[in-house]
């Protein structure tokens, strides 16, 4: 087996080294990287609402899992089961990981079509351009 993948990677440097298979990869190279890139550079994310959402997502994803899977009943299932997890905390623990969730998105896609918010002594002021 080693000997196959020895001369398999022998093959590939000599077919990719040959003029004749490769054509002229040199000047192909070189003519790439004299022309200009079209692309538009895309808008990061803001990090802070990603890294926070995250957080909170996988908090309260593992909060409300186990405050709903967890029985207090011991290791076998028995009557009464239903009412044992704690439905309270496992609500909010869905509820703080659908927030997460929420600033995740916004972190990523709301960015760029957020408003603008100041905030002064005795005003408060948004602004926001439409366009279409």
């Amino acid at each position: 087996m080693r000997s196959l993948r020895t001369a398999l990677v022998s093959l590939l440097v000599i077919g990719v080294g040959t003029p004749a298979v490769a054509g002229d990869l040199a000047a192909s190279v070189a003519k790439a990287a004299e022309q200009p890139t079209l692309a538009k550079p895309r808008a990061s994310a803001s990090r802070t609402p990603v890294i926070l959402g995250t957080a909170m997502f996988i908090g309260g994803m593992a909060t409300g899992l186990y405050a709903f899977i967890n029985d207090r009943n011991g290791s076998y299932a028995e009557f009464g089961e239903a009412t044992s997890s704690n439905k309270p905390l496992g609500a909010a623990g869905l509820g703080i990981a659908f927030a997460g969730g929420a600033l995740i998105f916004l972190g990523t896609h709301g960015a760029k079509h957020a408003p603008a918010i100041a905030v002064a002594p005795g005003t408060v002021k948004v602004s926001k351009q439409l366009s279409w």
